[in-house]
Formats: C-alpha cells, sequence, structure tokens
C-alpha cells in the first residue's frame, strides 16, 4: 500500500513541477508582450512630446533656426527669454527618451533618442547653454553626450 501511496504522491510532484514550468513559461511570453508594449508606449510618449515641442516652433518659425539650425541665442530679451525656455523644454524631451530608452530591454535597439541628443546638440547653442549650466538637471543628456564627444575640425 505505501508504494501505491508513493506513486501518487510522485505523480503529484511531477504534474506540479510540469504546472511550474508551464506557469515559467507563460510569465515570460506575458512579460516579453508587455515589455513590448511598454517600448511601443516609450516611444508614443515621446513622439508627443516632440510634437508638443515642435508646435512652439510651428507658431513661430524663426525658433526653427534655433534648435534646427544652429542660431545662437537671440539679442532680444523677449526672444532671448523664450528660446532659453524653449531649450529647457527640450533638454526635458531628450532626457526622458533617453533614460525610458535604456530602462526598457524592448527599447535598447531602438537608437532614435541617442541620435537626436546628438543632433541637437550640434545644431542648437541655447539647448547647449541650458544644459551646461544645469548639468544636475538633465544627468541622462550630460552623460550621454560625454559619452559621446562632438567630432574635432
Amino acid at each position: 500500500m505505501n508504494d501505491f501511496f508513493g506513486l501518487i504522491a510522485s505523480f503529484g510532484v511531477v504534474a506540479s513541477l510540469l504546472m511550474s514550468t508551464w506557469q515559467a513559461r507563460e510569465l515570460a511570453r506575458q512579460t516579453a508582450i508587455n515589455n513590448g508594449i511598454a517600448g511601443a508606449t516609450h516611444i508614443y510618449n515621446g513622439l508627443e512630446r516632440i510634437q508638443h515641442f515642435e508646435g512652439f516652433i510651428i507658431a513661430e518659425p524663426w525658433l526653427h533656426a534655433h534648435f534646427y539650425g544652429g542660431a545662437g541665442i537671440p539679442a532680444d530679451e523677449a526672444q532671448r527669454v523664450r528660446v532659453l525656455a524653449l531649450a529647457r523644454i527640450l533638454a526635458d524631451v531628450v532626457t526622458y527618451g533617453l533614460m525610458i530608452g535604456s530602462l526598457n530591454p524592448q527599447m535598447r535597439g531602438y537608437d532614435g533618442w541617442k541620435n537626436f541628443a546628438l543632433v541637437v546638440r550640434g545644431t542648437s547653442p541655447a539647448l547647449v547653454q541650458v544644459v551646461n549650466e544645469n548639468p544636475e538637471w538633465w544627468p541622462s543628456l550630460v552623460a550621454h553626450w560625454a559619452a559621446n564627444p562632438e567630432p574635432v575640425g
């Protein structure tokens, strides 16, 4: 009789192990799906942030040169304040993209934020100035720029 109960107990252990294996596989599958959704959400949120920033440029096209054309910071006080405020917004947007991109495993192959951060460093003196004035506000952006120095010459 003990052999019979031992056989039943063994069957229970095997069934439990099979169930645990199935649950672990399903958890891994669900995690991959959730990471993919989080990655897509990150891209969408980042695009919304960039589009919001671009809305300021659409409203006042002269701003384009200060963020994508290499124009310096304007001398006119009202324009200067506007450009510097928008530079801080852009620094927030790019930092968000860099931080979130590094946290989500599904985003590690997406280098759009990394490339964009390097491009705007070269096209927006206002952005560079505000980041250099307060580097602790945008640590991910500062670290990315430091890891990717501008080419000399």
